[in-house]
Formats: structure tokens, C-alpha cells, sequence
């Protein structure tokens, strides 16, 4: 009798210590509202719940870097949009300027127009984001145009940047200020035409500015053209922006029903295991009271 009573006692303890670990486990669950806590709480689920995670953490680098791109993208829109804009100023006091009716005084002031016009064009042509110029390529810390008397010079590089947005999917982000403002590869130089118009009624000589209308409409198309090239990228890194923003909530909602505890049912399960516990414990105490008197 006295091995038999020993082995139950002995019995009854490990279901004591294992009711008490499960309850521990429900208790972790409803108050986390997590039902993975450890791997050993659902091992079969182990390998997905990591990958998704993985996913997640991939998805949401590949945020971090469109919403870079949209922001460089952004900027670069909004000078070339102030670009075009002083294009057709230009062009405006270029046609005003030749009304055969005028004074030197006024082509003087149209002058004066044009220069202000030229000294914004190099100002847009340095723009700085974050400390670092937008037209200079690689060399960020280096401004593209330093001398305004010389619309020649340039000081950046012809590299241009890319951005990975999402997997194999790459985009360059910005353009070279020689392209842009100096017309690399058969365009216009902007800036040098600016100068010249400045000269050119700074001298009175309408005739020869009125020449160049042909060649601000040309300069115009140019801007027009690197801003629309751009814009199709802006579209497609808006499009990944969606697509990763899709993908994360979804690996989000996955890794949600692997890892994340249904409340209602943590609770259930808490209150049943601590009425399980509370009877094997009562079973525990009754058999640890017997003794061979009561076998007599």
C-alpha cells in the first residue's frame, strides 16, 4: 500500500507542476496577447514566424528607401518646375524688351530683369538638400556652378545616383547639373544663354536677343524633357511605394495569425486550466492526508 500511495502522490505532483506550467503559459498569453512567447510553445510554426519577420524587416528597408526617393524625386520636380517657370520669364522680357517703341532706359530695366534672372537660374542650379548639392553627381559637397561669371564650369561629376525600391528594381534619382543646365550631349547651355541675353540687352542689342528665342524655346523643351524623363520615375517609385506598402501589411497580418493570441480564447483556456489546477491540487492534499489508520 505504502508504494502504490507514493507512486499516485508522485503522479499527482508532475500533473500539479505540469497544470501549473500551462497555466503559467495561458497567464503569459492573455497578458501579452501573444501566443508564441517561445519556440517551444508552438514549434511548428517556429520557421514561418522568422521568415515573416524577415520579410517585414526587408520590406520596410525597401520603404525607407522610396520614401527617399520620393523626396529627391519631389525636390527635383519642384526646381526644374522654378526652372521652366524662369525659361519663360526670360522669353517674355526677351519679346518686350524688342518693341522697336522703347527707350534704352527701359531695355536698361529689362536688362537689369535678365540678370536677376540669370542669378536665380545659378542659385537653382546649387540647390542644396540636407547640406548637399542635388546637381552635382557624386561629388554632394562640392557646389556644380561656383562661378557666376562663368556659366561654363562645372565643378561636379556625371555620375548619376540610384535607389533600390524594391528587389532587382533599381531607379536613378537625380540629374547632373552638366546635363540640366549645360545641355550635355547636344542641348543648350541655360546658363550661358542667360548670360548672353544679359550682354546682349545690356548693349542694347535687341536684334541679337530677339535671335536667341529660338534657342530659350529650345531650352525650355530641355527642362520640359528631363522633368517629364523624371516624372515616369516618380510614377514608377510611387507604384513600388503601394506594392511594398501592400506586401508588408500582408507578411504584417501573417505574422499576426502565427504569433498573436485570440484573447477570447487565452482567456477560456486561462480560466479552465486554473479550475484543472485547483482539482488536482485538492486531489493532491486529500491523498497526502492518508495514512494506515484509515485502512483499518
Amino acid at each position: 500500500m505504502k508504494t502504490t500511495l507514493t507512486a499516485t502522490y508522485r503522479t499527482l505532483q508532475a500533473q500539479v507542476s505540469r497544470s501549473s506550467a500551462k497555466l503559467q503559459q495561458y497567464q503569459e498569453t492573455a497578458a501579452s496577447g501573444i501566443k508564441l512567447n517561445k519556440p517551444s510553445d508552438d514549434p511548428s510554426v517556429v520557421a514561418s514566424v522568422i521568415n515573416a519577420q524577415s520579410q517585414i524587416r526587408s520590406g520596410e528597408t525597401f520603404q525607407n528607401t522610396i520614401a527617399s526617393a520620393s523626396s529627391q524625386l519631389g525636390i527635383l520636380d519642384s526646381t526644374m518646375d522654378q526652372l521652366e517657370n524662369l525659361m519663360v520669364q526670360a522669353k517674355e522680357l526677351v519679346v518686350a524688351a524688342g518693341n522697336g517703341s522703347l527707350g534704352e532706359g527701359d531695355i536698361s530695366a529689362y536688362a537689369q530683369q535678365m540678370a536677376m534672372l540669370k542669378e536665380e537660374a545659378f542659385t537653382l542650379a546649387n540647390t542644396q538638400v540636407d547640406g548637399k548639392y542635388l546637381f552635382s553627381g557624386y561629388a554632394v559637397n562640392t557646389p556644380p556652378f561656383p562661378d557666376t561669371t562663368d556659366p561654363t564650369l562645372y565643378a561636379g561629376d556625371d555620375n548619376h545616383k540610384e535607389l533600390q525600391i524594391g528587389p532587382g528594381q533599381k531607379v536613378v534619382t537625380n540629374l547632373t547639373g552638366s546635363e540640366l543646365f549645360q545641355g550635355q550631349g547636344g542641348g543648350i547651355n541655360i546658363l550661358s544663354l542667360l548670360s548672353d541675353l544679359e550682354q546682349d540687352l545690356g548693349s542694347m542689342n535687341t536684334k541679337q536677343a530677339l535671335a536667341r528665342l529660338d534657342d530659350l524655346d529650345t531650352s525650355a523643351d530641355q527642362v520640359r524633357n528631363s522633368r517629364s524623363k523624371m516624372g515616369i520615375t516618380a510614377v514608377r517609385v510611387d507604384e513600388a511605394e503601394i506594392r511594398m506598402k501592400d506586401f508588408t501589411d500582408n507578411m504584417a497580418a501573417k505574422l499576426s495569425d502565427y504569433r498573436d493570441a485570440d484573447l477570447i480564447e487565452a482567456y477560456t483556456n486561462l480560466a479552465q486550466q486554473e479550475q484543472a489546477l485547483q482539482a488536482a491540487l485538492s486531489v493532491t492534499a486529500k491523498i497526502s492526508d492518508l495514512s494506515i489508520l484509515d485502512y483499518l
